[in-house]
């Protein structure tokens, strides 16, 4: 049986439907009501106040002076030619951590948290430095005014860009290309000359190398602090900012009950254990949803969406998992998500229905 699994068997019981977040403990469900401005949300004091001072300890060691600022925002994010970092609100506090856990696509981890601060690093460095306007970074990175679509096709595996945040990031845009190559550039340890040496990327590594040699000690041309969306201006209620983003993020499945015959292959039949598999399904939900986006490049929503479905589908056909098998039934669930992921990403649809 599953750590995560045995944690959640003691959250058995399915929240009421319509109710959202019904089943989070009191303390964290209290907060759903609160007011994000009201909870006087700030950096000062908290675990990222550490994580913002490793960065600063990252740049200074490669010769770089820019401090970019640091905010809490609705999300990870620079905005676009400004050198400022936004960090998710949700991770200033524990309870808001848990909450979004539970509602949203998921908390980031400790190594993540540096991972997304050394990507927006790379947008701050850009921004302030206006490379993007540059031949020579165009020759590498390409158009800057491309069109920026949340929807992209990777290509798996390709060595003409460096792999850095999970979902082939780098293939999205050429400012994520340049924030990635970056990144990866910047992290210790990361061994990137030998480990790239092969790649066609190794080109855009080398220009970072040589680049930041020659601006990282010099002033910055652009010192702006124009924020997207900060904590203090943000008048929903916490609860309506996951109902929003549910919302935004929601995708039509179009599925339906044409992955029932599956789930019951996959699962065990209603009564024959005594645990129900809409549990194993929300124990894993984290560990699916990092798996199948770090492969697929299909984005956590659309992967949060299938779960939802999943979900509410062995729930509606009571089926049920043996705690012993329960590492069985995860590797077979992964696959299946895997696949319906993949036929999303080259067929625009999850399912073929004709």
């Amino acid at each position: 049986m599953t750590t995560a699994l045995a944690t959640q068997v003691a959250f058995k019981e399915k929240a009421p439907e319509g109710h959202f977040g019904a089943d989070l403990p009191d303390a964290s469900a209290a907060i759903l009501q609160a007011r994000i401005k009201d909870l006087q949300l700030h950096l000062k004091g908290t675990r990222l106040e550490r994580f913002i001072g490793q960065l600063y300890e990252e740049l200074e060691a490669k010769g770089i002076s820019l401090r970019p600022q640091c905010y809490l925002s609705d999300q990870w994010g620079c905005p676009s030619g400004v050198p400022v970092i936004g960090i998710p609100f949700y991770l200033a506090d524990p309870q808001l951590t848990q909450i979004e856990d539970r509602l949203g696509s998921g908390a980031e981890d400790e190594r993540e948290i540096m991972m997304y601060l050394r990507h927006e690093a790379g947008h701050a460095f850009n921004y302030a430095y206006k490379l993007y306007e540059t031949e020579e970074w165009r020759k590498l990175f390409g158009d800057f005014g491309k069109p920026y679509l949340e929807t992209y096709k990777p290509r798996p595996f390709s060595r003409k860009y460096v792999i850095h945040i999970s979902g082939w990031y780098a293939q999205k845009h050429p400012d994520e290309d340049f924030a990635e190559t970056f990144a990866v550039w910047l992290t210790p340890d990361s061994r990137w000359a030998e480990r790239y040496k092969a790649w066609g990327a190794i080109k855009k590594l080398q220009y970072m190398e040589g680049v930041i040699g020659k601006l990282g000690r010099t002033a910055a041309p652009v010192t702006l602090d124009e924020r997207d969306v900060d904590v203090g201006e943000m008048e929903e209620t916490v609860l309506d900012h996951y109902r929003q983003r549910q919302l935004a993020e929601k995708i039509d499945l179009q599925i339906g009950d044409q992955l029932d015959q599956d789930l019951m292959n996959l699962f065990e039949a209603p009564g024959a254990a005594d645990v129900r598999a809409d549990t194993l399904i929300r124990a894993e939900r984290q560990g699916l949803i990092s798996a199948v986006t770090q492969y697929s490049g299909v984005g956590r929503a659309a992967i949060v969406s299938v779960l939802e479905h999943l979900s509410d589908r062995t729930n509606k056909l009571n089926l049920t998992v043996k705690r012993d098998l329960a590492h069985v039934y995860t590797t077979r669930l992964t696959s299946l998500v895997t696949a319906l992921a993949m036929n999303y990403l080259y067929t625009d649809r999850f399912f073929e229905t004709d």
